[in-house]
């Protein structure tokens, strides 16, 4: 075995072939980096907790590389109506960077053209982010539940729920919900799309049972 010391320049040029392989390892990430998101929640609790259980994944895997999160949560308590406006200002002051704000809302008690009219106001508004919806009617246990099996009539909540506590021992405001439901994401997927879509162009308030959340899960599960 030689014990002549590593020239200067041999070791000059490992370092540039390391660098160089760490570069084309993270060229695929930077060239897929999630946009700059904002997802505001009217729920202070189980919306947010089943969100952040994917986006804090994501924000992981990107942070280096974006030196900070590339989505943020936030919950509000907010009504339905007031949302949209409460998340055009608070964007400003939490996440000035953003270009997509997510509005994630339910039915619930909420007068019909509130929720209608939410939507509607949401995906015209002339801004220079994009906004979206991710509504559940009536509430979010609806696309919990599509995790374990299809549902084409409304049972209501109290339902929804008495069924997810038989299938995962669910209980609300749970912080890893999203742990205990990740596993069958695609399968609730398919369901929430195919019974969205089979109400065809309808306001809302009269798609029920149905759920906008699956398009803001389709949306960030391609950054997992």
């Amino acid at each position: 075995m030689s014990l002549k010391p590593i020239k200067f320049s041999e070791t000059k040029r490992s370092q540039k072939e390391l660098k160089s392989k760490m570069q084309k390892k993270a060229k695929p990430l930077l060239d897929f980096l999630p946009p700059y998101t904002y997802i505001v929640s009217e729920g202070t609790k189980t919306e947010p907790n089943y969100i952040i259980g994917m986006t804090d994944k994501i924000n992981a895997k990107y942070y280096d590389l974006s030196s900070g999160k590339r989505i943020i949560v936030h919950g509000t308590g907010k009504s339905t109506k007031n949302l949209l406006q409460y998340a055009r200002k608070q964007v400003e002051i939490d996440f000035p960077q953003a270009t997509v704000v997510w509005l994630m809302y339910d039915k619930d008690d909420f007068p019909l053209d509130n929720f209608d009219n939410t939507q509607h106001s949401a995906l015209t508004k002339k801004d220079k982010r994009k906004y979206k919806v991710a509504w559940s009617n009536e509430c979010i246990e609806l696309w919990f539940l599509l995790h374990f099996q299809d549902l084409t009539s409304n049972v209501g909540r109290e339902k929804y729920r008495h069924l997810l506590r038989k299938y995962c021992g669910y209980e609300k405001n749970m912080p890893n919900i999203y742990d205990i439901l990740h596993d069958k994401t695609n399968k609730a997927l398919a369901r929430a799309k195919q019974q969205y879509e089979s109400y065809g162009d309808i306001a809302p308030s009269k798609m029920c049972p149905a759920t906008r959340v699956y398009q803001l899960v389709e949306e960030l599960i391609k950054y997992l």
